[in-house]
């Protein structure tokens, strides 16, 4: 009968070597854990995108129409989101000898922003043209928010506008 064992396997018995084996299963398990987690996750996320892609994302605009839009005035915008989409072409007054350059934002009444178009310039007649789809808005209210850049770089306050998106 033969009682040695060989010098790799008394390598392996000794205590710092079983502990380093022990953290690295214990390290693999952990991290089939966190990878089944995130499948799950993904998953989830899978599905919601197949239920977003059935109603349908952005549709496409079945008609076009211009408004006119003065910050400086005081009244609110209102667009219809019902029945088909359309094509909203924003046209936004921009008398200012101040800027050259404008951000113009869309934030939700919360502050949260739905779109950014950045560096825009006026056309001829000093207006800023934005065009966006009206499925890209749910029901809620809006701001417009008009920025200037100033020759230093910095981003001044120009103008705000009110809109409300019904109809859905």
């Amino acid at each position: 009968m033969h009682d040695e064992n060989s010098p790799w396997i008394e390598k392996l018995q000794q205590p710092p070597v079983l502990m380093a084996g022990l953290g690295l299963i214990l390290f693999l398990v952990l991290a089939f854990l966190f990878m089944f987690w995130r499948w799950s996750i993904a998953g989830d996320r899978y599905e919601m995108l197949e239920k977003r892609a059935a109603e349908g994302f952005i549709q496409a605009p079945s008609s076009t129409r211009a408004i006119k839009v003065d910050p400086r005035e005081s009244r609110r915008i209102s667009i219809d989101g019902g029945g088909f989409p359309q094509r909203i072409d924003l046209v936004i007054n921009a008398r200012s000898d101040r800027y050259a350059h404008f951000r113009v934002s869309f934030l939700r009444d919360d502050g949260t922003l739905i779109l950014h178009a950045d560096r825009m310039l006026r056309d001829s007649n000093n207006d800023l043209k934005l065009s966006f789809n009206t499925s890209l808005l749910p029901n809620g209210q809006y701001r417009i928010r008009i920025e200037g850049h100033a020759r230093n770089g910095k981003m001044e306050p120009f103008a705000e506008a009110r809109m409300q998106v019904t109809g859905r």
